[in-house]
């Protein structure tokens, strides 16, 4: 959440507007919309504005760390991610049947440790994807495992981007990770790796899960505004009641995720775009370049920009490590220079919108790690930047009802987060 730097009889006067909004919005939810597993009282009395308005981890009696676990985990390498040294607590969690059959390593969760000042360890947490979390603490009897009930509140903040939108998330409260799926969520819409710039703003409503009163995580993105070059863009989240799957719609009921997203890495820079006449950098001889270059970290995932089938996966010439995407209407992208391929893929392989096909690297003829992408229409290389893909499909008819309703809350309160922003 932002903290907002007014006066202290303003900053009560908005608190209590944007608190007044809140019932409403939990009051009023449905169970497709934006409605936690608590009741209503409880959550509006702690979604309160204080001089502490964020959403990082705070103090459970200590120390708070917390490690995502990774595919290929075990309690060895999370223990020395963590800084935890306790053989009896690892015995405990490797070897004894009681505590094999309650703990569980499954990538993309996370543990969570709290610690004393001398660094002894007091708790530990492993959080599900589930709602719950098993706690680990040690007894008179020896280590026991238990489930606790995650809670879910709702969260809202807002921030000007000044040098970096993770600057502005962190001056506002807001943890990083929020930054990722924003960034998702508009990818069709905005290249945040070109786009950005200073004194754009963004609101952004969003769930998050604690624990005891310490948060956890965020968990889904409900509605999102971001001002970019002085155009607004919001998206607002709709989970289909029969899938279960949300997606992201304008207030129109339109689907905001493109055929295509704009850049095939969330962040990075770019460090040669599509031209008729360039200076190669190897060869040192001027030719087309007809295609982008985005320089990142060795290892940066690469995505897909769009459903469709991989036609090309292997080596080929100054390309290096190279795959081309057959999708609808005649279009192909191509991704080249890559350090590796995601797992899995090959020759016939359907990919979706999104999907991780490989790793940046600098294979092939590259002075260094980047990815070279390329959209092509009926076999002919086109600027991506320009390229104006189909949009997806719009929110059900017979569902707009539900929808229109649900966008309505969330509308107001961006509205209120955009005004308690502008100085």
């Amino acid at each position: 959440m932002t903290q907002l730097s007014r006066p202290l009889l303003a900053k009560f006067i908005i608190a209590s507007s944007l608190l007044v909004l809140v019932v409403v919005l939990i009051l009023g939810t449905t169970s497709s919309g934006l409605s936690p597993d608590v009741k209503p009282r409880k959550v509006t009395e702690k979604i309160s504005f204080s001089e502490r308005l964020n959403d990082h981890p705070t103090q459970l009696g200590g120390f708070v760390r917390q490690e995502k676990i990774l595919r290929g985990d075990t309690f060895n390498k999370l223990f020395t991610r963590l800084k935890i040294s306790n053989s009896k607590l690892l015995q405990f969690l490797t070897n004894t049947p009681k505590g094999q059959n309650k703990i569980k390593l499954i990538a993309g969760e996370s543990l969570m440790t709290t610690s004393d000042d001398n660094g002894e360890l007091l708790s530990m947490f492993l959080i599900r994807r589930n709602g719950l979390a098993t706690e680990i603490k040690e007894t008179i009897e020896g280590f026991i495992a238990t489930e606790a009930q995650l809670e879910t509140r709702y969260l809202f903040g807002s921030g000007v981007i000044e040098s970096s939108l993770y600057a502005a998330l962190d001056s506002a409260g807001i943890s990083d990770e929020l930054g990722s799926e924003m960034a998702d969520i508009l990818s069709s819409e905005i290249d945040f790796n070109r786009d950005l710039r200073s004194g754009d703003r963004f609101s952004v409503i969003y769930t998050a899960k604690y624990l005891r009163g310490t948060y956890v995580s965020y968990g889904q993105i409900q509605a999102l505004e971001f001002i970019n070059k002085a155009r607004k863009y919001r998206a607002y989240v709709f989970i289909d009641p029969k899938s279960g799957q949300p997606s992201y719609y304008d207030v129109q009921g339109e689907n905001i995720k493109n055929a295509f997203l704009k850049s095939p890495l969330k962040f990075s820079r770019v460090t040669s775009g599509f031209s008729k006449r360039r200076l190669h950098p190897v060869l040192k001889k001027w030719r087309a370049h007809k295609g982008i270059d985005y320089g990142a970290r060795p290892g940066t995932p690469i995505m897909a920009t769009g459903k469709g089938k991989i036609t090309y996966r292997g080596t080929k010439g100054a390309y290096g490590r190279f795959i081309e995407i057959r999708h609808a209407n005649g279009i192909s992208t191509r991704y080249a220079h890559m350090s590796k391929y995601a797992k899995g893929l090959k020759k016939g392989s359907r990919v979706d919108q999104g999907q991780v096909i490989g790793f940046v690297g600098s294979s092939g003829m590259a002075t260094g790690p980047h990815l070279h992408y390329e959209f092509l229409v009926r076999g002919k290389q086109i600027n991506p930047s320009k390229a104006v893909p189909a949009p997806g499909p719009p929110i059900n008819a017979q569902l707009r009802k539900n929808f229109d309703e649900q966008t309505a809350r969330s509308a107001e309160l961006l509205e209120k987060l955009y005004k308690s922003n502008v100085k």
